[in-house]
């Protein structure tokens, strides 16, 4: 019942209001490209704050916009893997019927779940991974829609194995449908480059 969980009630509620927020804001004019965790939960966040509907047939929740980023689905940046099923996902297959405004070309079947928890320590160079391939896009104002684990342990990683300062109040655990913004320069990037650690 819990396998690649839907948003709550309240999770619709906090996507609703974040949008409202961004688009008050004027965030929503200048992101180029939004990246989500090919998670139900993040896609549905991704929709209904990019798009302006969401998948979840409640067709009028959130007004819709004609001008609005891509959102691609890139399997990297997901939750914390494994034991759980709530963090395992459904098929690419399914995923194209449900979020036709995703592009899935960069996802593939799941061959990153395992029946054993992810440990911590291996969350953080598949961050460090995901910020590298980030800082390759030609893109510079990018939307990442994720999960607080995942989020946590990459900017811990990239402040504690990288080097690069990271405000305190970045490093801390992440709110349900919260918006951090952080900015990386080439240095940041740089330091990664001759950080050797394996993902």
């Amino acid at each position: 019942m819990l396998l690649d969980a839907c948003l709550s009630p309240m999770g619709i509620q906090q996507v609703s209001e974040r949008r409202k927020e961004i688009i008050k804001s004027g965030l929503l004019n200048t992101v180029q490209l939004v990246i989500t965790s090919p998670l139900r939960r993040a896609m549905q966040t991704s929709v209904g704050i990019f798009r302006g509907e969401e998948d979840m047939n409640q067709f009028d929740i959130f007004p819709k916009v004609n001008n609005s980023p891509p959102i691609v689905a890139l399997e990297i940046c997901r939750e914390r893997m494994g034991l759980y099923p709530c963090d395992k996902r459904e098929s690419i297959g399914t995923y194209r019927t449900c979020f036709s405004e995703i592009d899935f070309t960069m996802s593939d079947e799941d061959a990153l779940w395992a029946e054993e928890r992810e440990n911590m320590k291996d969350v953080s160079p598949r961050g460090l991974h995901f910020l590298k391939w980030l800082w390759e896009r030609p893109e510079k104002d990018i939307a990442v829609v994720s999960h607080g684990i995942f989020l946590q342990q990459t900017l811990r990683a990239l402040h504690e194995i990288v080097g690069t300062p990271v405000e305190d109040n970045h490093l801390k655990r992440f709110a349900n449908c919260e918006l951090r913004s952080i900015r990386l320069d080439k240095s940041d990037m740089e330091a990664y480059t001759l950080t050797t650690y394996n993902c």
